[in-house]
């Protein structure tokens, strides 16, 4: 028996074999926050494709063995008796020719011959793609086509962008973002938990520190931030806020610096910790990590190594002594402390740096296209995922209305870091009153099915809208979600009718709908996504007028 989905997680696949449908070509790219179960959704599209086409053949590919590792076991929980095989060094395994191979890229750059008909290549976080061909991502996907002229790749990340805020999209292999999980939808849910920020007073400043590539050149840090005042500083903050936390994540810039700090937490305030790094051997590595899992270690100090493949849902404070200008290590270091956990209601945030200041709530971080010179500058719709002109209004693909430019927040650039949220709010949710909701068909161009559009307004603005999916398939994710809508709005004297079997069929039956009375959004980046609907009660007879 498979493994019951999460709805976001059978509306991700759903979006994502839906943009193969309407793409004959393209590799895309499934952005999917922490705590969205990329390894499930992996699993699920592996079984789910062998199912429909048996001669299918997969390759997944990471660069460190502890994804290959969290992602085979969620792949035998999803399909037990999976038929894979697991080729790495690192594991110590190297299996092939089985329909699934999980692999670490270093194993198998060179192996294109050995490998022979790749259908799908799969890139768990794909972010660390290089843009050049001479890498060896770019070198096995080049050789793989030699054998499958048709293979296609889809890349995983929960940051679709680059260290600098590019977009994975703008340049490179990836052509589309075809499914989305955001990180605000999932703490909506209570599928992450929160990060809580009290005030901090020591503060490490970056003053005179270079950027290079995107982010502080690190052997300037460490003269900025490894100073014996700062750290002990510092630690004092962090051993009393986090006195009733049990287990403390640390970013440090230098592995210096990381001894400094573990050296303090230890012989002032009887810390028991630990550093980790790149410096660190495996063995060792594992066997730390493996301590502070079972508690034996309450800080765990590290230097850019625990920000991808580390998996410890138990994090229950996460102190940032390491400055960054990176969005993707942000995200990813901040992702550190939001997995859910039995006990665990939150997460403590404690930023001793301007990063939360400058580069804002980490639920709202998105990626840029800089336009190429000489061509107009260029956004992205959030709905359909098209591109359209930056000062368009509505996407000429699917008519999303673009809402206009919001203002500079002058208040979030000012603030200190300290009093910097790194939420975009408290719960997330704005309730409504709706005035008016207007019904349309839109779509339906280019071979696409129409979509029945729902615009909701306060007074003359447009506060959110929806796209309910008629025209689907009749067992397709979107379509059940459309008749699940209708039925939740329907009239009771209407309930027991079958839902609409088209957009035009819905439009002609828009008067079988109770309207709304008030609607809860959040916001999703720049725009605001309906979560919950309250509706106009039924008329005081039971019977709600024809």
């Amino acid at each position: 028996m498979s493994l019951v989905l999460r709805e976001y997680q059978e509306r991700c696949l759903a979006d994502l074999f839906g943009w193969f449908e309407r793409h004959p070509d393209g590799d895309p790219i499934v952005e999917a926050s922490v705590g969205a179960g990329k390894s499930v959704l992996i699993a699920e599209l592996c079984r789910r494709a062998i199912a429909a086409h048996p001669a299918t053949r997969i390759l997944m590919c990471v660069h460190v063995k502890e994804l290959i590792q969290q992602n085979l076991q969620k792949l035998l929980a999803v399909w037990p008796g999976a038929p894979v095989g697991v080729y790495s060094a690192s594991v110590g395994s190297r299996q092939l020719g089985r329909p699934i191979t999980y692999a670490t890229i270093g194993s198998v750059a060179k192996r294109a011959h050995q490998l022979g008909q790749v259908d799908l290549l799969l890139i768990d976080e794909c972010h660390l793609v290089s843009p050049s061909e001479t890498t060896m991502y770019r070198r096995l996907i080049d050789d793989l086509r030699r054998y499958c002229p048709a293979m296609r790749v889809i890349g995983w990340t929960g940051t679709a962008f680059r260290g600098n805020g590019v977009r994975l999209t703008h340049a490179g292999l990836f052509t589309h973002i075809a499914a989305r999980v955001t990180m605000r939808e999932l703490l909506d849910q209570a599928f992450l938990a929160p990060l809580v920020v009290p005030e901090v007073h020591t503060q490490l400043s970056t003053e005179g520190v270079r950027l290079s590539g995107g982010d502080y050149v690190v052997s300037q840090l460490e003269a900025a931030v490894n100073r014996a005042d700062l750290v002990a500083a510092a630690c004092a903050e962090l051993a009393r806020l986090a006195a009733e936390r049990r287990s403390w994540l640390v970013f440090c810039a230098t592995v210096k610096h990381a001894q400094a700090v573990a050296a303090q937490l230890a012989s002032v305030h009887g810390v028991r910790c630990q550093v980790v790094s790149a410096q660190t051997p495996p063995a060792e590595r594992d066997r730390v990590i493996g301590d502070f899992k079972a508690g034996r270690i309450r800080a765990l100090v590290n230097v850019a190594v625990l920000t991808t493949g580390f998996d410890a849902p138990m994090v229950d404070c996460v102190a940032l002594l390491r400055p960054t200008k990176s969005p993707v290590m942000y995200v990813q270091i901040a992702g550190r402390g939001m997995r859910t956990a039995d006990g665990k209601t939150d997460c403590l945030w404690l930023d001793f740096t301007s990063t939360t200041a400058d580069l804002g709530p980490v639920d709202q971080i998105r990626g840029r296209d800089p336009a190429p010179p000489g061509q107009a500058p260029f956004k992205y719709c959030d709905d359909c995922g098209e591109k359209a002109a930056v000062m368009a209004l509505v996407c000429a693909d699917c008519g999303f209305q673009f809402p206009p430019p919001a203002e500079p927040d002058r208040e979030r650039h000012e603030a200190r870091a300290s009093a910097a949220s790194v939420m975009s709010s408290a719960d997330g949710i704005q309730w409504t009153t709706v005035s008016d909701v207007e019904y349309r068909e839109h779509g339906g161009r280019d071979g696409k099915p129409p979509t029945l559009q729902v615009a909701y307004f306060a007074g003359w603005k447009r506060v959110a809208a929806e796209w309910l999916c008629f025209d689907h398939e009749p067992m397709s994710y979107p379509r059940r979600k459309a008749l699940a809508w209708w039925r939740e709005r329907a009239r009771s004297d209407r309930a027991g009718l079958p839902g609409p079997a088209s957009v035009g069929e819905a439009m002609e039956r828009i008067d079988e709908l109770r309207p709304p009375r008030r609607i809860a959004t959040v916001m999703d980046g720049q725009y605001a996504r309906v979560v919950s609907v309250e509706l106009e009660p039924p008329a005081p007879d039971a019977k709600e007028a024809a």
